[in-house]
């Protein structure tokens, strides 16, 4: 026989005598009349006893334990209530059954398990009750209003004159799970003699986690306007439309458009209707004033840097921003676009008053942009001119002022940086802006019914003094968005 076979035969002698003997080891406990040592019920350590002697030095213990209120708790407040609220008795029986049967399970290597665990830790059981469950539920549900909790979602606290940002952490809530309750209650060991029932409770997450403000931690930018407090509806519609971009994140690339978070200007959308511009003319229609939103929000973003993607002018010049810095909007048609095109995650934010409107752009420190100056150079100006209209409802001789005079303009604007000292300007847009003619409305109505010479509505009347002009005037909006330079006066109420 060689070498090799005879160890072989060798080991395979070992390992079968090892069997033999676990097995007979195994046997011999599993007719041991008393417990596994270390097993304990309750926090009483029964083992080693016999089911009897278990039983009789467990119920010792369990007439102080039933006779004491019952803690509920949810690990940092507690609740009592009697055992007799929930009809509850020890099975003790059962319990010592349960006790027993460590160590003698079905699976033989489960068995060793429970053996060698044993020799090192104590193996804590609970005790084995009756309740009932539905008084518990109806307690339990009761006690939900003390300690359910709303999740409270992180928010920014933004100092704009400082540029400041600092972040409130989201809150994580907790609803009571009254079954997961009840179905799990004296079914963990309890660590001392005493009947303590822990709350199990579902996580209710924030919306808005401390994740979705990581990097924002300064102002980068921001510019306001100016509205007329006792215009509901216009302010209405203003307020809405702000509402809906207040807090949006753009993390880099992305490309923000107003129709899109602002969504359909109707009455089912919530807007009102108020004064727009169309072709040139102030009509009422849904959520007149989106405009100033959108045209505030613009020079925010000019000024933190950000790449302009899509911008239209109005027909005619306006008067909550300088000329060539509005950004009109027209539902489903006309959007305003930027994109973020910094290296970290920026902010939209708003903040509205009884007279005034304020966008922020919040961000990364590192994205501070350099100092920024936005210019404009008007190319020239056309003078409006009055015409008059006939009014057969307008007695003769009277007059009426349908459509007050406004100035045309041709408007290139800039965005000038400064980098080390040295200006460096980038051509934003050249505009037009249409005049507003000065419409009179002249009576024709006459009281024998007699017909006048009718008024020529192609006739016009100018005004000698204002002859158009091609020369150019200059202006400067700087950071906190106050014309540094005189612009061209307008009397536009437009939206």
């Amino acid at each position: 026989m060689s070498v090799r076979r005879k160890l072989s035969w060798t080991l395979s002698a070992l390992l079968a005598m090892a069997a033999v003997g676990l097995v007979t080891a195994d046997q011999l406990i599993l007719r041991d009349p008393k417990l596994l040592p270390n097993v304990h019920v309750a926090s009483v350590d029964v083992g080693g006893l016999l089911p009897n002697e278990a039983e009789k030095k467990l119920q010792e213990s369990m007439n102080a334990a039933t006779a004491a209120p019952i803690m509920i708790t949810d690990q940092t407040r507690v609740w009592f209530i009697q055992p007799s609220d929930i009809d509850l008795s020890v099975d003790l029986k059962r319990s010592i059954t349960s006790a027993y049967a460590v160590g003698r399970e079905s699976d033989l290597v489960l068995r060793w398990k429970q053996r060698l665990t044993a020799t090192d830790e104590p193996q804590l059981l609970p005790i084995a009750v009756d309740l009932n469950r539905s008084k518990l539920s109806e307690i339990l549900s009761l006690l939900a209003a003390q300690t359910d909790r709303q999740a409270r979602d992180a928010s920014l606290v933004v100092s704009l004159p400082n540029k400041s940002v600092a972040l409130i952490p989201a809150v994580e809530g907790r609803k009571l799970n009254v079954e997961k309750t009840v179905e799990q209650a004296f079914k963990l060991p309890q660590k001392q003699m005493a009947f303590v029932i822990e709350l199990v409770f579902d996580k209710q997450l924030a919306k808005i986690s401390d994740d979705q403000y990581a990097g924002i931690n300064t102002v980068l930018a921001s510019y306001s306007t100016t509205f007329k407090p006792w215009d509901d509806n216009r302010n209405a519609n203003l307020r809405l439309a702000t509402e809906r971009i207040h807090g949006i994140v753009l993390k880099p690339g992305d490309v923000f458009s107003y129709n899109q978070y602002v969504g359909h200007r109707t009455q089912q959308e919530g807007f009102r209707m108020a004064p727009v511009i169309l072709d040139g003319k102030l009509v009422p229609d849904w959520g007149g004033g989106v405009c100033q939103v959108s045209s505030t929000l613009y020079n925010a973003v000019l000024l933190a840097d950000l790449d302009i993607v899509d911008r239209t002018n109005h027909g005619r010049a306006i008067g909550y921003v300088p000329l060539g810095f509005d950004a009109t909007v027209v539902d489903g048609q006309i959007d305003f676009k930027f994109k973020n095109n910094l290296k970290h995650s920026v902010l939209i934010h708003s903040v509205v008053t009884d007279t005034e409107l304020v966008f922020a752009v919040l961000g990364d420190a590192k994205d501070v942009p350099p100092p920024i100056e936005l210019d404009y150079v008007v190319h020239k100006v056309i003078e409006p001119v009055e015409i008059k209209q006939p009014d057969p409802t307008l007695e003769v001789g009277k007059e009426e002022v349908e459509e007050s005079p406004q100035r045309g303009f041709r408007v290139s604007t800039y965005r000038i940086r400064t980098i080390n000292g040295k200006q460096v300007s980038q051509l934003l847009a050249m505009d037009d802006y249409d005049p507003v003619n000065r419409i009179v409305k002249v009576g024709t109505k006459t009281l024998d019914g007699k017909t006048p010479v009718a008024a020529d509505p192609k006739k016009t009347t100018d005004n000698p003094k204002d002859k158009p002009t091609t020369k150019p005037v200059t202006g400067t909006i700087t950071l906190n968005g106050k014309p540094a330079r005189s612009q061209p006066p307008s009397t536009s109420t437009s939206r």
